[in-house]
């Protein structure tokens, strides 16, 4: 359980900062990337806890959509083959999807395949499967999207907690504005 979330939301606060500036930075070494890695991961890690608490972040953000694309699998995906992204999925095909965000968390917390995307300028998105999608899709999300995410979040802060208990059944609920 999260006492306070103040601890939680600032560091996000901070890695949207980073991957912003990662955005724009065209020569990233390895100390960047792995940067990347545990600020996506870790970022992630937290925004699903603070999620899984009651009164920590809004309903309106615990229930918030995200736009993720996606490349079709072409062929087995094992540990052995998979850095050959070419290969494995059809990357020339991108579909789109909107999925909760929880749903977004456990794809990249318990990624099978994780990559950062680079172009020109710098960060421009991460691919990743879990190990349960990894012979159907390769998930892709832009980094604006997870900047936007760790933003929200980070900035989420309840001002109205109601706890309702339902006279019939006795099913407590708890709405957070």
């Amino acid at each position: 359980m999260i006492w306070e979330s103040w601890y939680w939301k600032k560091p996000l606060l901070e890695m949207a900062d980073r991957l912003r500036e990662f955005k724009v930075t065209a020569n990233l070494n390895d100390e960047r990337l792995a940067q990347i890695e545990r600020d996506i991961f870790i970022g992630f890690y937290s925004v699903r806890k603070l999620i899984e608490t009651i009164t920590k972040v809004t309903d309106a953000t615990k229930s918030m959509q995200v736009q993720v694309g996606w490349h079709p699998n072409q062929k087995h995906v094992n540990w052995r083959n998979n850095h050959k992204l070419d290969e494995l999925y059809d990357l020339n095909t991108l579909n789109k999807e909107i999925r909760g965000i929880v749903f977004v968390c456990g794809r990249i917390i318990h990624s099978f395949i994780f990559t950062p995307v680079m172009d020109d300028s710098g960060l421009a998105a991460i691919l990743f499967t879990s190990d349960t999608d990894k012979q159907k899709k390769l998930y892709s999300l832009e980094v604006d999207n997870i900047i936007q995410i760790f933003e929200r979040v980070g900035n989420d802060d309840p001002t109205e907690i109601i706890w309702q208990r339902d006279p019939t059944t006795g099913e407590e609920r708890t709405l957070v504005k």
